[in-house]
């Protein structure tokens, strides 16, 4: 084994320092012996002022993947497949509850209160109610569960007062309904298969049920759109008076019947992006005129109503995901499940907790994903709620692009906080991107750089 010689490190007078005497920022520093570190910072700086943070510790945000659909949207790029038989599903929430038990008891989930939860899909509204009731019974078995948003995406036309019940008995308070479009032909040319006249319908029996809060979204830019067909559609959506109203621009993926018959085929003539934008500022002005206000970028909400999951998790907090393709995070660790259904079922049935991939966060990570979701799309955001995370103030780290973006009417002089114009909402992705790019080339000139 080698050695080292510190003989020579400790030869001559031990007092004679001069030689190994820093210099920095134009001030001389002698090296001694006096401190002995065991924690930083130093207990001095220390107070009582977070004690609330740590006794009440942070609680974790479930997602659930149904991928089962009755009809597959021409839009649609989250992975689904066509229902079959009701043995397909009984498996596959089999495979759930199972995978809930695995990851639960080997993250020490149990004691840990969950924020919220929200079973997406595909359709979750497809189960039937003893599918329903297994997954819930699983849910409070190995999580613990008190006073949580428990939102559930419902499909119109795929439910009743009967199923209205039992969800909200199950503990569902939070209905998301993705509408799209209250134009009949938009709807066919979406491959879609209810009727305006059923989606309003379904939205005037949950209101009667009571017990929900009410999301219904709607899509900008789909196929068959005209201003004419798209404003009466958000005349509409104004008319049901829920308590959140969220427009999505529609983004055509290659994987999805949109692509093929809209890009590379000349089956259907989508929007243009400049047509897209004129609908959205319509959308904008007539929602906020009914007395909505701002809740995130394509986000309106009445009466302080929220999505909790979005914002939890779009914050940072933990999101345990269950289901084939479903994203979480734990830690520093965001991941994926594995997106095919019978890859899934197999691996959870083998006992093993099915993650497909990981992507470790850094601290700048962190900092760019705060920017890029939190910043910007949350529609304001104190900057003081920054600071208090991570310590530094980023409109002092990019004042060039702050001001170019104050300057060309995308966000208001305000100094504590970024709130977004009306310029800046109708475009908030490219603001959130224009930032975030910003503030990462800042970052990256440490030259640590990033992993991606």
């Amino acid at each position: 084994m080698a050695t080292f010689d510190y003989s020579a490190r400790i030869t001559g007078p031990s007092t004679d320092l001069d030689a190994i005497a820093l210099h920095l920022n134009g001030n001389r520093s002698l090296p001694t012996r006096e401190e002995f570190y065991t924690n930083y910072p130093f207990y001095k700086y220390w107070n009582n002022s977070h004690n609330d943070r740590l006794l009440s510790g942070e609680g974790v945000n479930i997602y659930i993947h149904i991928p089962f659909c009755i009809q597959i949207c021409d839009y649609c790029f989250y992975m689904k497949e066509i229902i079959k038989s009701r043995e397909q599903v009984d498996e596959y929430v089999d495979s759930l509850c199972q995978e809930i038990q695995l990851v639960s008891e080997t993250f020490g989930l149990q004691n840990r209160k969950v924020n919220s939860i929200y079973i997406g899909g595909g359709t979750p509204s497809v189960l039937t109610e003893k599918q329903f009731n297994k997954l819930i019974e699983a849910l409070h078995r190995y999580h613990r569960i008190q006073d949580a948003e428990f939102a559930f995406e419902a499909e119109p036309g795929t439910f009743n007062r009967s199923k209205l019940e039992w969800w909200k008995a199950g503990g569902v308070n939070r209905l998301s309904m993705g509408v799209q479009s209250f134009d009949d032909e938009v709807i066919r040319l979406s491959s879609r298969k209810h009727t305006a006249a059923q989606a309003i319908q379904s939205i005037k029996i949950v209101k009667e049920t009571g017990g929900f809060e009410i999301n219904i979204d709607l899509l900008s830019g789909l196929a068959g759109e005209s201003v004419s067909t798209w404003e009466r559609s958000v005349a509409t959506a104004i008319e049901q008076e829920t308590d959140m109203l969220t427009v999505y621009k529609m983004k055509t993926y290659a994987n999805t019947n949109f692509f093929r018959k809209g890009v590379h085929g000349n089956e259907i003539q989508l929007p243009s992006d400049v047509f897209e934008i004129d609908l959205m500022e319509r959308a904008i002005q007539a929602i906020l005129g009914a007395g909505y206000t701002l809740w995130s970028t394509f986000a309106f909400t009445r009466n302080d109503a929220q999505s909790k999951y979005i914002e939890y998790t779009w914050r940072g907090q933990d999101m345990v995901a269950y289901g084939a393709s479903s994203f979480g995070k734990l830690g520093n660790l965001n991941y994926q499940n594995l997106n095919n259904v019978p890859q899934y079922v197999q691996k959870v049935k083998a006992g093993i907790i099915p993650v497909y991939r990981t992507f470790p966060m850094s601290y700048k990570d962190m900092i760019v994903k705060e920017i890029l979701l939190c910043a910007v799309r949350l529609f304001s955001y104190s900057k003081k709620e920054f600071v208090d995370k991570f310590g530094f103030d980023y409109f002092q780290l990019v004042p060039e692009i702050i001001e170019e973006l104050r300057c060309k009417g995308y966000i208001t002089p305000d100094k504590e906080e970024l709130v977004l114009t009306r310029q800046g909402v109708l475009f908030g992705d490219f603001v959130s991107k224009t930032l975030a790019a910003a503030v990462k080339e800042a970052l990256a000139k440490d030259t640590i750089g990033f992993t991606y």
